[in-house]
Parts: C-alpha cells; sequence; structure tokens
C-alpha cells in the first residue's frame, strides 16, 4: 500500500503562528547544541502554510503547553519547513536537499537523531495530542540510549550490538540508517556474523523505492524500474520486490483501470492486464489461488462494469 499521507494538502487562510517552543532552522547548529546539552534533536520536517495535517499537528500538539514541559529537558527542536511561499532559492535547495538525505516523502515527518545526526526512529503524518506523540517518541530516544552503549564496544560486539538495534528500526526508516549499516560492515569485515547479506539486502530495497517514488503515480516507468529491480533481485528481496511492485503498481493501475471503464472490453482489458501481471508478481507458493480468485473477480465483466458506473457516479 503507498505511503499515505504523502504530501497531504491542506488550506490555510493565513500563515500560522510562530510555535511557543524555539525551533531552530540549522541542523549542524542543532548537533552542535545537542551534543553541549546532553538532548537528541526533534526535527519537524513540514508545509507550514499549505499542509493540513502540519497546520493541524501545530496546533494540536506542538503549540501545546505540555509539549513545551515534555520536549524542554529531552530535545533540541529543529525545523524544516518546505512552505508554498517564497525562499531564496538556495535556502529551499537547502531545506530540500535535508528531506532527501533523510528520505523525507510525507509531510508532516518528524524524526529523531542523535547529536551525531544519526535516525532513531520516528513518524510520518498527524498525532491527536501530546501523549500520543510521546509514545511515539520514546522508544526512539531508547534506542538512541542502546546505540550509545553499543558504541562503548569493539570489533564484533560492536558489529553485532549495532545490528540488533537496527534489525528493530522501523522499517521506513531503514534508509535514513545508512550509516548504521556501513558500520556493521566496518566492525565485522569479514562477515563473521553471517548479516552482510540481510544488510545489503535491505540496501538494494532502499534504492529500488528512491527510484520507484521519484516516478509516483506514473505505472509505466514504475513497472520497468520494478522488472530492472527482479532481474537482479537478492535472493531475499524476490518476493519482497513482487509484493512491493503489486501493491504499488498491479493494484493501483487495475483500479484506475476499473474506474475509467466504460465499456465491457475495457473491464476485459483490466481483466487481462491483472492476470497478466498476477502471473510474474505472485510467489509460486500462492498464485494459483490469487489467479484463480481474480478470475472469480472478472468472471460477468458486464456486471462489473455496472458495479464500477454506479461507485463512479456516487463519487460525482
Amino acid at each position: 500500500m503507498l505511503k499515505q499521507a504523502i504530501f497531504a494538502l491542506g488550506l490555510a487562510a493565513i500563515v500560522a503562528p510562530a510555535m511557543a517552543a524555539d525551533w531552530m532552522t540549522d541542523l549542524e547548529a542543532a548537533k552542535a547544541q545537542a551534543a553541549q546539552q546532553g538532548k537528541d534533536i526533534l526535527v519537524n520536517f513540514t508545509g507550514s502554510d499549505w499542509c493540513g495535517y502540519c497546520i493541524r499537528m501545530r496546533k494540536d500538539v506542538l503549540e501545546q503547553p505540555e509539549f513545551d514541559t515534555y520536549a524542554a529537558d529531552k530535545f533540541v527542536l529543529l525545523e524544516i519547513d518546505i512552505p508554498r511561499s517564497p525562499l531564496p532559492p538556495e535556502e529551499r535547495e537547502r531545506r530540500m536537499n535535508l528531506c532527501r538525505q533523510y528520505d523525507v516523502t510525507g509531510f508532516p515527518t518528524f524524526l529523531v537523531l542523535n547529536a551525531s545526526g544519526d535516525v532513531l526512529g520516528g513518524f510520518t503524518g498527524g498525532r491527536p495530542d501530546v501523549n500520543t506523540t510521546a509514545a511515539v517518541l520514546e522508544p526512539a530516544r531508547e534506542r538512541g540510549r542502546q546505540l550509545a552503549a553499543a558504541r562503548t564496544l569493539t570489533g564484533t560486539d560492536r558489529a553485532r550490538a549495532i545490528y540488533e538495534i537496527y534489525q528493530h528500526y522501523p522499517k521506513n526508516f531503514k534508509k535514513a540508517s545508512i550509516a548504521l549499516q556501513n558500520e556493521i560492515s566496518e566492525y565485522d569485515p569479514q562477515d563473521t556474523l553471517g548479516v552482510r547479506e540481510l544488510v545489503t539486502a535491505d540496501k538494494q530495497m532502499q534504492e529500488l523505492m528512491s527510484e520507484v517514488r521519484a516516478y509516483h503515480r506514473n505505472f509505466q516507468k514504475q513497472t520497468e524500474i520494478f522488472e530492472r529491480y527482479l532481474a537482479e533481485a537478492h535472493p531475499l528481496n524476490r518476493e519482497r520486490i513482487m509484493e512491493r511492485k503489486r501493491s504499488i503498481v498491479v493494484f493501483p493501475c487495475l483500479n484506475a483501470m476499473l474506474f475509467h471503464a466504460t465499456t465491457v472490453e475495457d473491464v476485459i482489458k483490466a481483466r487481462d492486464y491483472v492476470l497478466r501481471e498476477a502471473e510474474i508478481s505472485y510467489p509460486d507458493s500462492i498464485k494459483a489461488e490469487m489467479i484463480q480468485s481474480l478470475k472469480d473477480t472478472f468472471a460477468d465483466p458486464e456486471a462489473l462494469l455496472h458495479k464500477v458506473q454506479q461507485m463512479r457516479s456516487k463519487k460525482r
């Protein structure tokens, strides 16, 4: 399923007032302050004058006195704002580079970093209040404490400890934790732990998803990318790539074909497309079952067209 709330749009009549707490805007300065004060960094990637979820998050959480109390002794606060209002081109590019560096593709995204800039965790999208926000941030802070302890070790002991932490990272932040991947290899160069293949597989998936996201809703280009990666898939990734292809390309494309269908021939064309893709993108263990399920769905193309037309009229 495609990431939800990617660049969610909202309308703001005016630019909202500044948040109560002091939010820095320079990452390097925030890292220096975090190191000096023994704190983590909470980064808010936001679209302050256009993103509805961002505006609500600011109002419901970040501007609340309870948030100031919670964050005061824990975080240096950093805001990376990508507004619609004009910015000097070099400043906008600086902020966009940070989005790319930390693989931020949805607003708002909140990241917890340590003073070295390592991603410890976070979340994308809004939260209703300070308590639910803190509930997501606290595991990231604990991960930071574990990472600091791991870095007091040496050799394979350090690699093993870091890999245990890396394993439990939220999937959508693993790309941003590439420094940990490199550290595992550095402290276990002979791969005595046998985890290099797992990390290598993760890297391939991260590269794949970066390419795919660059062509959002361009199903033809995304299909080409998936097919290229399938042809050279790491053994651990083949089924993962097929699953991502189904969720990101095949079924969204099928839904679009059906939504715009006006004739039975259009429905049959959609059926032929999804059956052809099912042959490619389902593993052998479930392929026959899933293909039969799809055939059952398309057993009566005329009735399916009528159902689609009814749904379309309701949306209007």
